[in-house]
C-alpha cells in the first residue's frame, strides 16, 4: 500500500504463509487491539494532561518582609518551575493562622517559634517546622507613647501584643529584665493589624510585636509614639514554615513540601540581593512602605534550614514556656522538626538533635 496518510497503518500480511482461516482471525485480532488502542488514547491524554497541570498548595502566610524569600519565589516564577500553583491565604499573625489551621484547611503555615510550639504541645503535635524562614531580634520592637521613655514608665500601663505569639515571650524578658513583673502591667490581647490605631487613639500605652506593625503606628500616630526598645538583648524570633506531620507522610504532601522548599531556597538567594524586586512585591502585594520593607529586608538572617543556633535557642524558648506553664515537659526537639528536606536540599543546615 503506497501513499499511505500518517496515522494510517498498513499491515503486510500473506496468506500464503498463515492460510486463510489462520489470516481471518489474525486480522481481526489486530483490528480488535486497533479498537482497543483507540478507546485508550483519551484517556491516556487525560492521564497525561493531569501529571503536568500544576499542583495546587494552599500557604497561610503574613504581610511581613520576613518571609522576603518566599515572595521572590513566587515573584520569580520557581514555585510554577516545581510545578505548584500556590494559593496564599493572607493572616495577620501566625497565631491567629493556626487557629484555621487547626480546622484542617490550609497545608503550609508561617508562624512564629513560640505559637508554633504552643500549638505543637497542645494539638497532639500535629505540627511540624518543615524549615526557618527568618531570624532576628531588631524586627521586634516596643512601640510607646511619647511620655513613656524607659521601662519603669510603663509600670500601671496596658500593653498590649497578640497573646501567644512572639510578642509575648519578648514582653515577659523585657519587663523581667528591666525589674517589672508582668503583675506591674495589664496585658492586652490584639492581634497585629489593630494595634497601630489602638495606640493612637489612646486605648492602649504600648504594643511589642514586630515589625511592619510597629513602623505602620509612626506613620499613623506621628510624634504621639516612639519606638521604646527592640528585642536586642532580650529574644531572638524565628519565622518558620511548618506543616501537619500526616501530610508530610504522604507521598503527595512529601512532594508538595520537597517541591515548595526547593523554590524558596531559589527565592532566598534572590531576595538577600534584589531589594529593589523585594520592595516592589511589598508594596503590590500589601502596601509596606520603602522604608518598613528596607528595614526588615537589612536585618533578616534567612537562617533556613535548623542549625545549632536554632535548636539551642528553641530549647531556651521551652525552658521558659515550662517556666510560665505553657508546657508540661520540655519539648523534643526532634519531633518539632521535618528535617527530610532540609538534608536533602541543605545537609549542612541541620544539626544533630539534643534533649533540650
Amino acid at each position: 500500500m503506497e501513499g499511505c496518510h500518517r496515522h494510517a497503518i498498513t499491515f503486510h500480511v500473506h496468506e500464503a504463509q498463515i492460510g486463510p482461516a489462520m489470516h481471518k482471525r489474525t486480522i481481526r485480532s489486530w483490528l480488535f487491539s486497533l479498537v482497543m488502542m483507540a478507546a485508550a488514547l483519551p484517556h491516556a491524554g487525560a492521564a497525561f494532561a493531569q501529571a503536568s497541570a500544576p499542583v495546587k498548595l494552599v500557604v497561610f502566610t503574613g504581610p511581613t518582609p520576613l518571609y522576603d524569600a518566599v515572595w521572590m519565589a513566587d515573584a520569580r516564577g520557581f514555585y510554577k518551575a516545581e510545578g505548584l500553583d500556590v494559593e496564599f491565604r493572607l493572616f495577620p499573625t501566625g497565631a491567629t493562622a493556626l487557629q484555621t489551621f487547626k480546622t484542617g484547611q490550609g497545608e503550609i503555615v508561617f508562624t512564629g517559634d513560640l505559637p508554633g510550639v504552643s500549638y505543637w504541645a497542645n494539638n497532639n503535635q500535629d505540627y511540624q517546622m518543615i524549615t526557618v524562614l527568618e531570624r532576628d531580634s531588631k524586627g521586634y520592637v516596643a512601640i510607646a507613647k511619647k511620655s513613656i521613655t524607659k521601662a519603669e514608665d510603663l509600670k500601671g500601663k496596658v500593653i498590649a501584643t497578640r497573646v501567644g505569639a512572639n510578642g509575648s515571650y519578648f514582653i515577659t524578658e523585657y519587663l523581667k529584665k528591666n525589674g517589672l513583673k508582668p503583675t506591674d502591667v495589664t496585658i492586652k490581647n490584639l492581634d497585629g493589624q489593630t494595634l497601630p490605631t489602638a495606640l493612637c487613639q489612646g486605648d492602649i500605652d504600648a504594643f511589642f510585636i514586630w515589625q511592619p506593625f510597629g513602623f505602620r503606628a509612626l506613620e499613623i500616630c506621628g510624634d504621639k509614639v516612639h519606638q521604646l526598645s527592640n528585642a536586642e538583648g532580650y529574644y531572638r524570633g524565628y519565622a518558620v514554615a511548618a506543616a501537619r506531620p500526616g501530610w508530610l507522610r504522604t507521598p503527595e504532601g512529601r512532594d508538595k513540601a520537597m517541591r515548595f522548599l526547593r523554590a524558596t531556597i531559589k527565592g532566598k538567594t534572590v531576595a538577600e540581593s534584589d531589594f529593589p524586586a523585594v520592595f516592589a512585591y511589598a508594596k503590590e502585594k500589601y502596601g509596606l512602605s520603602e522604608a518598613a520593607t528596607r528595614f526588615q529586608w537589612e536585618i533578616n538572617e534567612r537562617a533556613h534550614g535548623f542549625d545549632a543556633t536554632f535548636q539551642k535557642e528553641v530549647c531556651g524558648l521551652s525552658a521558659w514556656m515550662v517556666g510560665e506553664g505553657l508546657l508540661k515537659a520540655p519539648i523534643k526537639v526532634e519531633e518539632l522538626i521535618w528535617t527530610d528536606g532540609i538534608k536533602e536540599l541543605l545537609s549542612d543546615k541541620v544539626a544533630p538533635s539534643t534533649p533540650c
